[in-house]
C-alpha cells in the first residue's frame, strides 16, 4: 500500500526542503502556516511561478521559496501555481485575520473559489516562534504544529476545502481524496452553548376538562346514589363515608350543584369561558355571542332559597327573578289550534 505523501511526518520532513537555503527560520505561526500550505501543494506537485498576485512569471527550483518569501508577513502570503493536470492559474493567499488564519484560493481563469477559515491557536503554539530550523539544538518542528494529529486535522481540511475545489480528481501516487465523514475534527467550531428555546404552543386559557368543576364520588359505588333518594336530606341517615355524595336527591333544591359555584367555569364573575353562563357544554356559545342565559345568570338577582349553601346570582329580568325574560305566560298565539 502507497504512504500518504500529506501525512504530517512526510511533511514535517519536506519543509525545510521549500525554505530558502540561507534562511530557514519561521518568525511567526502564520510563516509556518504558509510554509506547511506550500509543502503540501509542492508533494502534490503544483509548480511554484510567484509569490505575489500581480508579479511576473518566474521559475523556482524545486519550488525552493525565495528569500524575501515572508516579507509581508504575518499579515499576509501569496503563492501562484500551475499543474500538470489543469490548464489553469492558481493563486493561493494566506492572511491572518485577528486570531484566525484565511487560505483564500482561487482557479484565476474561471473565478472558482476556495476558502479555509480555522483557529491560528488551534494548529500553532504561538510561543514556539520564532524557530530556526538549521539550528541545530532546535526542537522538532512538530512541536510548534502541536501535535502531528493537528497537522493531519489540518491538511484533512485543505485538501476538503481547497484542493479539492482547484483540481478535483487529481491523480497522485498516495494522495486520496477528502470526503466530510472523515474530514477531522478541525471544521469550524460552532458556538458551545445551550440550544435556542424553541416557541412552546400556546395552552387555551380553558381546557375542556377544567369546565366542571362539581364534586366527583371518591368511590364508584357512590356515583348516581343521589338520584335514588327520594327526598333532598334524610335527617336521620348516618353521615357520609364520602363526604362529597351530600347534596339534594331526585328533587332540585336549595343545595342542589346547579346553584353552587362548581358549574359555572372559570370565567371572571363565574361566567363560562366560551361566553356562556357555565351551564352550556364546552363551545356552546362562541366569544361574544348574545344569548338567553339558561339558568342562574352571573348577575345580582332575588334572595335564594333559604338555608341555600350557595347563593344564587341571577339575572335581574324586567319582573324580577332571575331570568332576562318573564316567563310565566304562555307565548302569544299558543292557545291558537290553527297555529
Amino acid at each position: 500500500m502507497t504512504a500518504n505523501i500529506l501525512d504530517a511526518s512526510a511533511l514535517l520532513h519536506a519543509v525545510p526542503n521549500v525554505l530558502p537555503p540561507n534562511k530557514k527560520k519561521l518568525e511567526s505561526p502564520q510563516d509556518a502556516i504558509a510554509a506547511l500550505v506550500h509543502t503540501a501543494f509542492t508533494v502534490l506537485g503544483f509548480r511554484l511561478i510567484g509569490i505575489d498576485e500581480s508579479g511576473p512569471t518566474r521559475t523556482f527550483e524545486d519550488n525552493v521559496l525565495p528569500e524575501d518569501w515572508n516579507q509581508h508577513g504575518p499579515g499576509n502570503y501569496a503563492f501562484k501555481y500551475r499543474h500538470e493536470q489543469s490548464s489553469l492559474e492558481f493563486l493561493v493567499k494566506v492572511v491572518k485575520l485577528g486570531s484566525r488564519t484565511l487560505i483564500n484560493s482561487i482557479a484565476v481563469e474561471t473565478d472558482k473559489t476556495a476558502t479555509l477559515d480555522v483557529s491560528t491557536s488551534d494548529f500553532t503554539s504561538p510561543s514556539f516562534y520564532p524557530h530556526d530550523l538549521s539550528a541545530s539544538s532546535a526542537p522538532p518542528l512538530v512541536h510548534g504544529f502541536i501535535s502531528s494529529n493537528r497537522i493531519n486535522d489540518f491538511v484533512s481540511q485543505l485538501k476538503l476545502t481547497t484542493i479539492q475545489k482547484l483540481i478535483p480528481g487529481l491523480r497522485k501516487e498516495g494522495y486520496t481524496e477528502q470526503t466530510e465523514s472523515n474530514a477531522g475534527p478541525s471544521q469550524p467550531r460552532r458556538p458551545e452553548g445551550p440550544a435556542p428555546a424553541r416557541p412552546q404552543p400556546e395552552q387555551p386559557p380553558y381546557a375542556p376538562e377544567d369546565i366542571y368543576r362539581g364534586p366527583i364520588p371518591r368511590s364508584p359505588l357512590e356515583i348516581g346514589r343521589r338520584d335514588r333518594d327520594p327526598f333532598p336530606t334524610n335527617p336521620f341517615a348516618p353521615a357520609p363515608l364520602f363526604p362529597d355524595s351530600s347534596g339534594d336527591g331526585m328533587f332540585v333544591g336549595p343545595n342542589h350543584p346547579i346553584f353552587g359555584p362548581g358549574m359555572r367555569g372559570q370565567g371572571p364573575g363565574g361566567l363560562g369561558p366560551w361566553g356562556g353562563d357555565g351551564f352550556l357544554p364546552p363551545l356552546g356559545a362562541p366569544p361574544g355571542a348574545r344569548f338567553d342565559p339558561i339558568g342562574p345568570g352571573p348577575l345580582p338577582g332575588p334572595p335564594g332559597f333559604p338555608g341555600q349553601r350557595h347563593p344564587p346570582r341571577g339575572r335581574g329580568g324586567p319582573f324580577g327573578g332571575q331570568e332576562p325574560d318573564n316567563d310565566d305566560f304562555m307565548p302569544p298565539g299558543s292557545r291558537d289550534m290553527f297555529m
